[in-house]
């Protein structure tokens, strides 16, 4: 049984698998003796764990790397491509996310080159998380559109905070429901552009439907009022600064 500190195990599960069950994910799992140790999805406590290959190392085989596949890039990346093995670990490709945010999908080569290409298109810089893939469709993050706004050389304001109680009962938020509302003042003070950001209980507690003892979305639940505050900032950017016509 691997044991030890929980920030420690908790960056070995997201680098290696289990021997015994290389298809299955470990997690780091409290014991009734006040520890913390590596736990595999089949259901065991591994005596010893195997490290994940980056998708660098994995792809130092000698072919011929794949040109980026330009022509899906704004229809979504994946639609046309053939569905990769989910992995047990987080795995990044010259600093740039290798798997599919909402799904755990690892990417393909040619998938994470798409990728970038769609970030240089824009103007973003992929290596410093610019862009990301969710549901097979490729989108800019906050960062993405933070870099982009501070190069319009438009000097601008944001603010966001918590919706009041009035503004709670006109957008309907449920008690329990995070709001967040986010501002940008621009042109001289003269215009104002703004986002609200939503994180619902629904969110917070819905299970995992693969494993329903677990959370669909422990980040979420864990920190409610910093996404909900996210997504407001993510909105009011992405209305007051539009990078291209689609995303």
């Amino acid at each position: 049984m691997i044991t030890g500190d929980k920030s420690q195990l908790d960056q070995i599960v997201q680098t290696h698998h289990c021997p015994d069950h290389p298809d299955k994910a470990l997690t780091v799992a409290w014991l009734t003796t006040g520890e913390y140790a590596v736990r595999c999805g089949g259901d065991h406590y591994p005596e010893e764990v195997i490290r994940i290959p980056t998708l660098t190392e994995a792809y130092k085989q000698g072919e011929p790397i794949p040109e980026p596949l330009a022509g899906n890039i704004k229809k979504g990346l994946a639609k046309r491509l053939p569905r990769q093995p989910k992995y047990a670990g987080a795995l990044t490709l010259g600093g740039v996310e290798a798997r599919d945010l909402a799904t755990g999908e690892v990417l393909g080569k040619d998938l994470v080159d798409a990728l970038v290409e769609y970030a240089y298109q824009y103007g973003l810089d992929p290596m410093r998380g610019h862009v990301c893939l969710m549901y097979g469709k490729p989108y800019i993050t906050i960062d993405g559109y933070l870099y982009h706004a501070n190069r319009q050389n438009k000097p601008y304001t944001l603010t966001s905070r918590p919706l009041n109680e009035t503004e709670r009962g006109m957008y309907q938020v449920k008690e329990g429901d995070h709001a967040w509302r986010a501002d940008i003042i621009y042109n001289e003070g003269k215009s104002l552009t703004g986002g609200t950001g939503i994180i619902t209980q629904a969110e917070m507690t819905a299970k995992s439907k693969k494993d329903t003892t677990r959370l669909a979305s422990p980040v979420v639940a864990a920190h409610p009022w910093q996404l909900a505050q996210k997504r407001a900032e993510w909105q009011a950017l992405r209305r007051a600064f539009p990078i291209g016509g689609e995303e």
